[in-house]
């Protein structure tokens, strides 16, 4: 139970109750009762008032008590209860949701359909209070402040970028043949790219907050201002991870064509989202109704979809000459044509903005997340590959990739995955920290499920890292060099036992993993583990023989007891 301030909770719940009191008894008061007690003169209430403090004290005294409290709280949890059951027995049934949504839907179309033929009111009473509270060129003036002081932040932009012209000069020189150099170049330029926005910012943005404005005057050009800032930042980092005019520093490996190609399309989506957002918010100020704001919303999400439409089918082909990294497709569309690709895509993205209109935003970040996250899985990890990959020494093959490179591409795997669980979660309005603190079956299932998955998504990321670190141990002892040699014998063993290592912790990682999810989930796994030692002591002791020879024969390995072939 919540524990209260003893205080301030028993104040707040007797003026609470109190005050309750006092409106249910005058709604329920009939007017005739209240005219004839105004008949029957002036003695009624005089007693009355005499006796009300003392009645308010025992009152107060009353729920003051402990015991009286926790009996309201529970009268309270059994009505409330009752009242929940009762909902969910009536309106439990799927057909019952499905026909509220469909209801909702069609009640939302229809207000959206008689509110189009009032937006040119609408619309002109805005017109009107932009003139009234800013003058007949209100909106002129609006033009020319923002393009002073958005001139004014390219102005400093201009100055840092000349300031650091020598330093950025140096970067382009800079060796980037090992992962510590890529790194220290990635990072110095992403230095540089924090200082050309924060150099917009302060002489876009800074000035502007120097004087004092009119409210309405304030809010549109400060919202304005911050849509300019949010696109510089799109291209701004755009350019640093695609850079279009320097292969060598570019993050995501593409040709250059695309690169400027997906440049151009994301600085234009996010200007044109940042700008929109921003009017929605004023013409609510200016006096839209609801509705009025959706269309106008849902107009602007018009020009995204169409810039989104766009890239899928001009976007440029995937070059099959990317030096270091290739860029397959996902496994799950390699059998699909582009054509294919390209019409799945556009289906989901013309779906985004139908069930964005209808509301159903549930759905909608589902299929958002959908369509998002292998895009973004396969993204990060031909980044992380790009960046981490090993360099060629001498022009010989790189090899498979490093443990550091497949712990990174699979942790961001994993973080990519934990956060569209959070995504769909929230969209479907369910909040997990709260949903964890519940004792209900709900909650257990949901707490025991997303443990469950974190726990194997770890499992996946210890799994692949330490595979790929035996991998590599592996294609280095591939090559004996000189025969009958310590060396060589070293790696003919290594060649031996490494798989064998590998086997057996994909056996432990495994086990552990489900052992620990089925834990999580509730399940007891303790009749598991029990069950699982008994046959174990039963395969030892049948097939002792076996366990002992393998397990001798790989010390004898290790010692150079043998030598492989002998």
């Amino acid at each position: 139970m919540h524990k209260r301030n003893p205080i301030i909770g028993t104040e707040g719940w007797a003026a609470a109750i109190w005050l309750a009191a006092i409106i249910v008894f005058s709604a329920a008061l009939p007017s005739g009762a209240f005219a004839a007690q105004q008949a029957e003169g002036q003695a009624a209430p005089s007693t009355s008032a005499e006796a009300t403090p003392t009645k308010i004290h025992e009152l107060l005294a009353l729920l003051a008590d402990r015991g009286v409290q926790e009996w309201l709280e529970k009268q309270g949890r059994e009505a409330k209860n009752a009242a929940g059951s009762s909902q969910e027995t009536a309106n439990g049934s799927v057909s019952h949701y499905f026909n509220v949504r469909i209801g909702a839907i069609r009640e939302h179309i229809v207000t959206l359909a008689a509110t189009l033929p009032d937006l040119p009111n609408q619309f002109r009473r805005g017109a009107a209070r932009v003139s009234m509270d800013l003058g007949n060129r209100g909106r002129l003036k609006i033009l020319l402040h923002l393009a002073l002081f958005v001139g004014l932040g390219f102005g400093l932009e201009g100055l840092f970028r000349q300031a650091t012209g020598k330093m950025r000069r140096h970067l382009d020189t800079l060796p980037m043949e090992t992962v510590q150099q890529r790194l220290r170049v990635i990072a110095e330029r992403f230095g540089v790219a924090v200082g050309f926005v924060v150099a917009f910012a302060l002489g876009s943005i800074g000035p502007f907050l120097v004087f004092d404005w009119a409210p309405l005057f304030r809010e549109m050009l400060l919202g304005y201002l911050l849509a300019f800032l949010v696109t510089r930042v799109a291209y701004i980092f755009s350019r640093l991870l695609l850079a279009p005019d320097h292969e060598l520093f570019r993050i995501i490996p593409m040709n250059p064509a695309a690169a400027r190609f997906w440049c151009r399309r994301i600085t234009a989506f996010v200007g044109w989202f940042a700008f929109g957002w921003v009017l929605v918010g004023l013409v609510g100020t200016l006096g839209y109704s609801l509705e009025g704001r959706q269309i106008v919303a849902y107009a602007f999400g018009l020009v995204l979809l169409a810039v989104a439409l766009e890239a899928v089918w001009r976007r440029p082909v995937a070059p099959n000459e990317s030096a270091a990294t290739p860029s397959p497709a996902p496994h799950h569309l390699h059998h699909l044509g582009r054509g294919a690709r390209n019409t799945l895509l556009s289906v989901g993205i013309v779906l985004l903005w139908v069930l964005w209109v209808l509301r159903a935003m549930p759905s909608f970040w589902l299929l958002l997340v959908i369509i998002a996250l292998p895009l973004a899985i396969n993204a990060t990890g031909r980044a992380i590959e790009h960046l981490l990959r090993p360099s060629a020494v001498g022009g010989t093959a790189a090899g498979p990739p490093g443990h550091i490179s497949v712990c990174f591409r699979r942790g961001m795997r994993a973080l990519l995955i934990i956060g569209a669980v959070a995504v769909v979660a929230w969209g479907f309005g369910m909040n997990m920290v709260h949903l964890v603190g519940q004792d209900t079956l709900l909650a257990r299932v949901a707490h025991g499920v997303l443990s469950a998955v974190v726990i194997l998504l770890v499992a996946d990321v210890v799994w692949h890292t330490t595979k790929a670190a035996i991998d590599r141990k592996l294609a280095d002892a591939a090559v004996l060099g000189q025969a009958n040699t310590d060396e060589a014998r070293r790696r003919a063993r290594l060649r031996t036992l490494l798989p064998i290592f590998r086997n057996i912790l994909f056996v432990v990682v495994i086990t552990v993993a489900l052992l620990m999810a089925l834990a999580a989930m509730g399940v007891q796994i303790g009749p598991l583990i029990a069950g699982a030692g008994v046959v174990g002591v039963a395969v030892g002791f049948g097939a002792q023989t076996f366990v002992r020879d393998v397990i001798a024969g790989m010390f004898y390995l290790i010692d150079d007891a043998f030598r492989i072939g002998e």
